[in-house]
């Protein structure tokens, strides 16, 4: 997996977050009424977001991590749905989401 700056991981936010909206609904969709096309189809979302460096940590919530340094340290910096456009948040490589911790500018 790369390793993005804040900035590098913001850029790519516009792109992200449409695959991840469609693959929340796809998701949704395939709980209520499974099928192989729409495996398929979350399948291939699935290998776009990751061709792009981004790891889907729980497609429900929309929450993805983006492998990157916090003051030296090789972190997560964390974003879901709904957070806006800013990544305002990092966790340890093996914390998980209950480890976020504010990014402090």
């Amino acid at each position: 997996m790369p390793e993005f700056t804040r900035a590098e991981a913001e850029a790519l936010l516009p792109k992200v977050r449409p695959l991840l909206e469609d693959l929340r609904r796809r998701t949704q969709s395939y709980r209520s009424r499974p099928s192989d096309p729409v495996a398929r189809e979350l399948e291939a979302l699935l290998r776009e977001i990751a061709a792009l460096g981004v790891e889907v940590k729980d497609p429900d919530q929309g929450l993805v991590d983006f492998r990157g340094r916090y003051r030296g340290r090789a972190v997560y910096l964390c974003w879901r749905l709904g957070e806006g456009s800013r990544i305002a948040f990092w966790h340890d490589l093996d914390a998980g989401f209950a480890g976020r911790k504010i990014i402090e500018d």
